[in-house]
């Protein structure tokens, strides 16, 4: 067993003492084998928590901050024991604080010189540049099912001869390719032209109902020729010929190559049965194979180039004009349609193609992008560790919103400037110390973990975001209003996302990105001012992700990150369900600023009934006098969150009163007719407008293309402003606002 053991430690024990000697040094030192003596001889300090002098040089009083020993990313204001583990809090450094005042973001980490070099910490700026992403693919040629006819039996009977022997003919339209027999046709002929006869004996009939009745069957006889497949040519010919027959010839209907001989001669055929298959050869289909992680890089339109075994080195073009909506769960791929013309056959369906597709992103502008080494991705997150500029040795763990990965840099759709530096090599071992510190990281999104630090259990990241006792942190009185509007904000998009109304819960995630933007964070210091850097950046993400999301599953995601952060946000700041459900309610204002408040309602209201009648001229007077009355509001009435809010929903509804003044037509007026209403419902339940008379909201599911929209009433009774007349009463009761 001994030897077994040894021979073990020869194999993999200095591996293992190599990394921990190297997250050693980078933690602050490491004591070898001569005890006392540490790698590090300079006299930078090798990470956060090296002593410095707790005196003050320049006279300016320092606010204190305390921490725990064993949990760095506690701060707190005044001494105590540590939330997570207990254990007495200790004066934090000022690089411990990393920022005067304890203003130190949760995963921001120092490291000294000699850390950073065993790191090999290296750094790329976030930059706008055009990228361009190379797609390479595989597929095959095909026929274009829209060239492609075929040559089937509309009647029972024999294939008495058949005019294409093989495969590979080409035909022109209206050539001979079947001569069918069929006794079925001898009696329709023979109906025909004996109601031709009949019709003539009558033409000198005085009896006008006669003759009305031998011309509607002709026709009748005609129509059960056309439907057997004759054309009108061949029908005159019938009546020229005066006596019927059980043959006819099938026509080509299109000009092509025959890829398919089904039929031979003298073979038996029901209604229906395949004889042919024609296809026009001039253009043909590339389906190629994209790979899932490549598909929001392909548009309908991109140009796509592609090489053959057949010509090698030679280079043909086509055009995407189809994306399959549904993915192969075998392979992990997504069929994409090439249209290829061929003028000259040259190409042949079933050969292999090899495709390259150059894609660009599109905006006005440059994407901001960054290195593709520099994220660390856990799937739906992405973390980046920013250096910290004029402080040497310091970096800034983010959790960034990425767009798609275009070759070596990814897009950056949220959570970083152009000019900022991000780690690109040597972010691993960054986040390893920052792990070890039971910091948030990429591996403990919440912190609390890590190797050789204790760890209490789930209720460590909670305790992390609570006060010194374990309890709601303590916090201004300002700024806890501030997080009730943040959390009535969350109620909207809750109720839009229930109610599966996309377009209010787009009004709701920007209604949410405001009152996050206004969250004064100067108001608190230490700990809270730590806990809602981190939450707030989670929570922005949240409304990033939430707004770009198109798909049903990628909705429910976001809104299942931001429900899981509110909650965060919830334990942390003592924001209860009671009193969410307080925030919900209706704020307290003066009666006075209430009535005119719906002098507003009461002109949106005119709107909505000229809409609903189709009166666009009525419809516009009706916006004049809503703003008219919305700028008559005296918000001198109301103070503290009241009138917070009501700047917010202001806002909102100047935006979309502006938009329906430029409209030019109806339907872009009720475009932004839907986006003053979703203000309207804001303003209606923030502030009581439906007290004593109630107000309806009501969706219509068909709006914009199946967007659905919603609007308000004063009663049940539907009345559809965005369809008019067309579909007055398509809609649905979501909610009574009292």
């Amino acid at each position: 067993m001994k030897r077994r053991a040894a021979e073990k430690f020869k194999r993999h024990g200095w591996k293992a003492l190599a990394v921990a000697a190297v997250a050693a040094v980078i933690l602050g030192g490491w004591n070898g084998p001569d005890e006392g003596r540490r790698t590090d001889t300079g006299n930078a300090p090798a990470m956060v928590g090296t002593a410095h002098a707790q005196h003050d040089h320049g006279g300016e009083k320092k606010v204190q901050i305390w921490t725990c020993s064993m949990h760095p990313q506690i701060r707190l204001p005044n001494p105590g024991k540590c939330p997570i583990c207990g254990m007495d809090l200790i004066p934090a450094t000022e690089e411990e604080g990393g920022a005067k005042g304890g203003k130190a973001p949760m995963r921001r980490l120092v490291l000294s010189e000699t850390a950073r070099k065993l790191a090999q910490v290296q750094t790329s700026p976030v930059e706008r540049k055009p990228v361009e992403v190379t797609l390479r693919m595989v597929g095959k040629l095909t026929y274009d099912e829209r060239r492609m006819a075929y040559i089937t039996s509309w009647i029972a009977g024999r294939l008495d001869r058949l005019y294409v022997d093989f495969t590979g003919t080409v035909v022109e339209k209206g050539q001979p390719m079947v001569y069918l027999y069929s006794p079925d046709l001898l009696a329709a002929q023979s109906e025909l032209i004996h109601a031709v006869r009949a019709a003539g004996d009558l033409r000198k009939s005085g009896l006008e109902s006669l003759r009305s009745t031998a011309a509607q069957t002709i026709q009748s006889a005609k129509e059960k020729l056309r439907l057997w497949g004759l054309t009108d040519a061949q029908i005159q010919e019938i009546l020229r010929r005066g006596a019927p027959s059980d043959h006819m010839t099938i026509l080509a209907p299109m000009s092509g190559t025959v890829v398919h001989k089904d039929g031979f001669e003298g073979m038996y055929v029901k209604t229906g049965t395949r004889i042919y298959t024609i296809a026009d050869l001039s253009s043909l289909w590339l389906k190629l194979d994209a790979y899932e992680s490549d598909l929001s890089w392909i548009r309908v339109g991109d140009r796509v180039r592609f090489e053959t075994e057949s010509y090698p080195g030679e280079e043909f073009a086509g055009t995407v004009s189809f994306i399959d909506p549904f993915l192969d769960e075998k392979t992990r791929t997504i069929k994409v349609r090439v249209d290829v013309p061929n003028p000259d056959g040259r190409l042949r369906p079933g050969m292999f193609a090899r495709a390259v597709l150059h894609a660009t992103v599109d905006g006005d502008r440059p994407p901001l992008v960054i290195p593709a080494s520099a994220p660390l991705l856990t799937g739906k997150r992405a973390v980046v560790y920013v250096e910290i500029p004029d402080r040497p040795g310091t970096y800034e763990g983010r959790e960034v919103v990425l767009g798609p990965r275009a070759d070596r840099y990814y897009v950056v759709r949220y959570g970083l400037r152009e000019g900022e530096k991000v780690v690109t090599h040597g972010n691993f071992k960054i986040d390893s110390a920052v792990q070890i510190l039971a910091k948030p990281s990429m591996m403990t999104p919440e912190g609390g973990g890590g190797g050789g630090m204790h760890h209490h259990g789930d209720s460590a990241p909670a305790a992390a975001e609570s006060g010194a006792t374990g309890g709601a942190l303590e916090v201004p009185d300002a700024f806890r209003q501030q997080l009730m509007a943040v959390m009535s904000a969350f109620q909207s998009v809750r109720d839009a996302v229930a109610a599966d109304d996309w377009t209010a819960a787009r009004t709701a995630y920007g209604n949410l990105k405001n009152a996050l933007d206004r969250v004064d964070d100067g108001l608190v210091d230490g700990h809270p001012w730590m806990v809602w850097d981190e939450l707030s950046m989670l929570l922005k993400n949240d409304v990033v992700v939430g707004l770009d999301a198109k798909k049903p599953g990628e909705r429910r995601d976001a809104f299942a990150s931001l429900e899981g952060h509110v909650h965060r946000l919830m334990a942390g700041f003592g924001l209860d369900h009671a009193k969410m459900a307080e925030a919900s309610k209706p704020l307290e204002v003066p009666e006075a600023f209430r009535n005119q408040l719906r002098r507003v309602i009461d002109s949106y209201l005119e709107a909505h009934e000229a809409l609903a009648a189709d009166k666009t001229e009525a419809a516009l007077a009706a916006v004049e006098r809503t703003r008219t009355a919305l700028e008559s509001v005296d918000m001198s009435l109301l103070q503290g969150e009241a009138h917070m809010k009501w700047m917010q929903v202001l806002e909102n509804i100047r935006k979309a009163l502006a938009l329906m003044e430029g409209s030019k037509d109806v339907e872009t007026l009720r475009k932004c007719f839907a986006i003053l209403s979703e203000a309207a419902a804001v303003m209606a339940k923030d502030f009581g407008l439906g007290a004593g008379k109630p107000l309806y909201r009501i969706k219509c599911p068909m709006a914009f293309e199946g967007q659905g929209a919603t609007w308000l009433q004063p009663d049940d009774t539907v009345r559809n402003p965005y369809y008019g007349e067309k579909m007055l009463g398509c809609g649905e009761v979501l909610e009574v606002i009292r």
